[in-house]
């Protein structure tokens, strides 16, 4: 027997790690206790990536195509700002931590973006809804 879980839990579990992971994220400060190292920094970037990109899959697949709203400049940049390279446009081409974190934490805020999308109207209080989407997968 599989113990892997049915799609829907699995979107729904990666959605919460998406959602951990950009609130640890946007609680990180230039400096002190919260700063992190290059390297986290640039590990938080490509999950956020990863995660931006599917839930953009997940929100264009239950998107209603003549409906108006917020989704519209969401989905457009999600498409403008995943899957950037984590370099500088200009020698030497290697971005500071400062510069990585920032990108992080612009990644967090559209991911975050992009789960409120996918999950419904937010509800009073300005929490989303934990209920997965209803069509496509984060998978």
């Amino acid at each position: 027997m599989s113990t892997a879980p049915a799609a829907p839990e699995a979107a729904e579990c990666l959605r919460q790690e998406a959602r951990a992971l950009a609130d640890r994220v946007l609680a990180w400060t230039a400096d002190g206790e919260t700063s992190p190292s290059r390297d986290e920094a640039t590990a938080a970037v490509e999950r956020l990536d990863t995660y931006g990109e599917q839930l953009r899959k997940a929100v264009r697949a239950e998107m209603d195509p003549v409906a108006p709203g917020k989704v519209r400049p969401i989905l457009r940049e999600a498409h403008n700002r995943l899957g950037l390279p984590l370099t500088s446009p200009v020698p030497p081409f290697v971005l500071s931590t400062g510069a990585v974190v920032r990108r992080a934490q612009n990644l967090a805020r559209l991911v975050s973006a992009l789960d409120a999308a996918c999950s419904g109207p937010p509800v009073p209080g300005g929490t989303t809804t934990n209920t997965p989407c209803s069509k496509g997968s984060l998978e």
